[in-house]
């Protein structure tokens, strides 16, 4: 799968989402109220937060991932010797870690998402392990801290229980154009990178 690919994939659930969220505001300010949504706006507010958050986490494990594994089928082409480069990254080598074989780097699904979250300087020292500087395109930088900042209120919501009280459907609205083109920026940046390569 490309990169592009999965971009696409996680746009639709992005629009998916703002449809859901429009039809529930309508369902708050229509003259015929729908007392479900009136009573529990609070518990609506919060699972359409953590849905945010969670398809752009998923997003980044999967474009990360992607672009890891393009790395290892890169390294594996170039037919390094495996032991050549423990002996370049590391002078510390013991006599049974040497193999006389090519390298073969396969990426680690868990570890890359242990290392990466929605959290902003996490993913961006994840990219940086993977030869990408996420710092050097402006919407990144730009949607940054609104990002972090969504992503903090996501992980209090879960971990503390706290309200949302203080979101309304507009401000998700506008969270997910925000998550939107902060993805855009991640996703341009690796292809940038893949193609460079």
């Amino acid at each position: 799968m490309k990169h592009e690919d999965i971009h696409e994939r996680y746009k639709k659930l992005f629009r998916k989402l703002q449809e859901i969220i429009l039809v529930s505001k309508d369902r708050v300010i229509c003259e015929e109220i729908d007392t479900l949504f009136i009573e529990n706006i609070n518990f609506f507010t919060k699972s359409y937060l953590i849905s945010l958050c969670t398809y752009l986490e998923a997003c980044l494990q999967d474009i990360a991932y992607v672009h890891a594994m393009e790395i290892g089928q890169r390294t594996k082409n170039a037919r390094i010797p495996r032991n050549y480069l423990l002996w370049s990254l590391d002078k510390e080598i013991k006599k049974k870690e040497l193999a006389f074989e090519d390298i073969d780097i396969k990426p680690d699904k868990k570890e890359i998402s242990n290392d990466l979250s929605g959290n902003p300087h996490k993913t961006i020292m994840l990219f940086r392990y993977l030869g990408i500087d996420l710092t050097n395109d402006e919407r990144f930088n730009k949607n940054k801290d609104l990002v972090g900042t969504v992503v903090s209120k996501r992980n209090n919501i879960i971990h503390h229980n706290d309200e949302a009280m203080d979101i309304s459907f507009d401000d998700l609205l506008n969270f997910i154009d925000v998550f939107m083109e902060y993805m855009e920026a991640i996703v341009e940046q690796a292809c940038l990178c893949r193609v460079s390569a």
